[in-house]
């Protein structure tokens, strides 16, 4: 399972949670120029760095709460992320 950030949270609880999330993990790879970095946007930031911390504590659900601001996902996020880039890609190309 994974640990992401809801859609519904706002940017306050976004910099919280890669705040606190890397202040506990290593959160290097949403830096620039690391895998980890696009999509370059605040809640993918949090989602990774979420992610890390919940993976590092052992997966439980208790360490993916993050003040009611996250959920666990049974499929990898970062395949929704691509198809996601992709399909706009595809949409934009097309206009």
């Amino acid at each position: 399972t994974w640990c992401v950030a809801k859609p519904s949270t706002g940017d306050i609880a976004l910099k919280d949670n890669i705040e606190y999330a890397c202040s506990q993990v290593d959160c290097s790879v949403i830096e620039r120029g690391e895998p980890c970095f696009y999509p370059d946007t605040l809640i993918s930031h949090a989602s990774v760095a979420m992610n890390s911390y919940y993976q590092s504590r052992g997966r439980n659900h208790w360490n993916c709460y993050f003040n009611n601001s996250a959920v666990t996902a049974v499929t990898d996020p970062s395949q929704y992320e691509l198809h996601f880039l992709v399909s706009t890609w595809y949409y934009f190309s097309l206009r």
